[in-house]
């Protein structure tokens, strides 16, 4: 595949979990990346590996994201794609339980991270009059399937994506998003307590009875970036198995934040 070719892309969260799964598929179809996380070790590792470009990146300070997106304009003249991808699972708990700053520190992780993404791309993107923006969602964005703050957080991301959407439409610049389902990350895998219970429950709850893998959510981001979709805009994908016919139940709001390992972790 070759529709990315020398698409200049950053993208956060990358050094692990769909961001590390959308690097490769990038690097596979062309593209020049700029790839941000805290996870320093990693994402060196992986831009070495991928010919890309790294850099320090907490995307809940918008310097450190910024920085991200002038990188990209200084060292390739241009960004063609900006994914939005960092993500943890965050605050816990019954909505009587959910601590205030748990709740703060996951809107300016899965929420916060995404506005600054957005801001710093269409400053980039607009003069141009081109470009793509790309967010992750999730199924819990649309339906009741993760915790509140989670499931607040990314509705919000849905609602963002088609008010910029609707504002950059006029610049030339599409702005989508992706909603994945159980997908078999780090992030997903604590939430069932291992990778095997994982993929059972995902097997037994998604209508099409398969396990949705990394490489077929970072696919959904490339078709997104690429002309093919060159007539969508304000638009969510859910490449789910068909995973939003299902609901969560109270159980699952009543697990104590030990059974998912704290808060989760930042990806």
């Amino acid at each position: 595949m070759t529709r990315l070719v020398d698409r200049v892309t950053v993208i956060t969260g990358a050094a692990s979990g769909l961001g590390e799964a959308t690097a490769r598929r990038f690097a596979r179809e062309g593209a020049k990346l700029v790839l941000g996380d805290i996870r320093e070790d990693a994402g060196r590792a992986l831009a070495q590996a991928l010919g890309a470009s790294f850099l320090l990146c907490d995307v809940t300070r918008e310097g450190d994201v910024q920085a991200l997106v002038e990188h990209a304009a200084t060292h390739h003249g241009r960004l063609d794609c900006m994914i939005n991808n960092a993500g943890q699972l965050g605050a816990l708990g019954r909505i009587q339980d959910i601590d205030a700053a748990a709740w703060g520190d996951t809107m300016a992780i899965l929420l916060n991270s995404v506005f600054f993404g957005m801001k710093h791309a269409a400053r980039v993107m607009r003069p141009a009059r081109s470009g793509v923006i790309l967010s992750t969602s999730s199924v819990a964005g649309m339906v009741a399937l993760g915790p509140h703050a989670y499931t607040a957080a990314k509705h919000a991301v849905l609602g963002l994506t088609r008010s910029v959407a609707a504002e950059l439409a006029e610049d030339g610049i599409r702005v989508n998003a992706v909603a994945p389902g159980n997908v078999p990350t780090r992030m997903t895998e604590m939430a069932y307590g291992d990778a095997d219970a994982m993929r059972k429950a995902s097997q037994a709850r998604n209508p099409l009875r398969r396990v949705v893998t990394a490489d077929e959510i970072a696919g959904a981001f490339a078709y997104l970036a690429s002309d093919d979709a060159i007539n969508i805009t304000g638009q969510v994908i859910a490449p789910d198995a068909g995973l939003m016919d299902c609901r969560m139940d109270a159980s699952y709001y009543a697990k104590p934040p030990s059974f998912f390992d704290a808060y989760g972790n930042r990806g």
